[in-house]
């Protein structure tokens, strides 16, 4: 190895000025481009995903139909290189987004935050079926428990004890039985203590501890822990009637296919297909109230429900207008539906059933 080297010094010694010229040139140029290959710079890009069968994460023990439901992802790239941001700025299809690391989730985090945010929304797409299905059927009952609140993200400026995945029970040895209470809690303790830590009650690895967190103040004066809360239930499916067992919930992450999965549970729960054999995707969190929540890479959901062969895409009555945009934009031709709750997608299709019929 080492003649080897020396050999091609002795070589490009002897070269003509033209030929060391390009050699440098070359040289210069090389590392120009691994530079700005591997260079990050501070932003994120957003670009068209996948379509995912919803049936595939929750199976219903009952002999009915579960339709064509899917849920419509994106592809999310966080702190890019040079030559990424430069494709994207010329690409109308990516979104790019300024990421601020004193405040944005790294992308440890946003895998955290991904997964627990799916494992709620699987919970809240379960609850919100059986509770719908069983005002047609009194037989349906689903077996749930309240536990506490779960810590779904932890911000970069958050000064906590929390973890993620910690249940709250208590907030300053007080009980709660929904987020609503709990966050009535901590603003109560707030207003009264607006210089002191809260006391927080967990259940972490099944052992009960005490742990604290600070309230923090940005610039702008909002007043808040930095950190993400869901209310968490567990769901006993021996005690429900059909049973279901959660089969793949992490073949993607995100809380975004909720009201989906929910419709694809309801259709499984009862005799017919309430989609009519329709190709049906669409986007949104599911609450537990059944309020379908808004989204990010909306463009890029619409896109990429366009590439498939689609017939309806539910969509949050917020994110409506962009999506109408780009379904504009790009010619697309399947039913773009504006919903505000997972009653309003029954509601659309028992509409459509009816009017198939007449």
């Amino acid at each position: 190895m080492k003649e080897f080297f020396t050999s091609g010094w002795r070589n490009f010694k002897k070269a003509s000025i033209v030929t060391k010229l390009l050699a440098f040139l070359g040289i210069v140029i090389y590392l120009f481009i691994i530079l700005i290959t591997f260079i990050k710079v501070d932003y994120e890009i957003i670009t068209p995903g996948s379509i995912n069968y919803t049936a595939s994460s929750v199976k219903v023990e009952a002999e009915n139909e579960t339709g064509f439901i899917y849920t419509v992802g994106v592809y999310t790239h966080t702190r890019i290189s040079v030559v990424q941001y430069w494709l994207a700025k010329n690409n109308e299809t990516f979104d790019i987004q300024v990421y601020d690391p004193t405040v944005d989730l790294d992308d440890e985090a946003q895998r955290k935050f991904g997964t627990i945010s799916k494992e709620i929304s699987i919970n809240n797409a379960i609850i919100n079926a059986y509770q719908e299905a069983a005002k047609i059927d009194a037989t349906i009952v689903l077996s749930k428990e309240y536990k506490g609140a779960i810590v779904s993200a932890i911000t970069p400026y958050a000064k906590t004890g929390l973890d993620y995945s910690d249940i709250v029970i208590k907030v300053n040895d007080q009980s709660f039985t929904n987020i609503d209470e709990f966050r009535m809690l901590v603003t109560d303790f707030y207003d009264a203590n607006p210089t002191k830590d809260i006391k927080f009650t967990v259940i972490r690895a099944d052992l009960e501890k005490e742990v604290y967190a600070s309230f923090i103040t940005d610039d702008s004066g909002y007043v808040s822990l930095g950190i993400a809360f869901y209310d968490y239930y567990k769901l006993d499916s021996e005690q429900s009637t059909p049973k279901f067992t959660i089969v793949d919930p992490y073949s993607s992450i995100g809380a975004s296919g909720g009201g989906m999965l929910s419709l694809s549970v309801y259709n499984a729960l009862l005799p017919g297909d309430i989609t009519q054999g329709k190709r049906i995707v669409g986007t949104g969190t599911i609450e537990i109230d059944g309020n379908i929540g808004n989204i990010a890479g909306v463009k890029q959901k619409i896109i990429t429900a366009n590439n498939y062969d689609i017939d309806i895409f539910f969509i949050n009555e917020i994110n409506y207008e962009e999506a109408k945009a780009e379904y504009d934009r790009i010619g697309a031709t399947f039913e773009l539906v504006k919903i505000n709750n997972f009653a309003d997608i029954i509601t659309y299709l028992q509409e459509m059933e009816v009017s198939n019929h007449e």
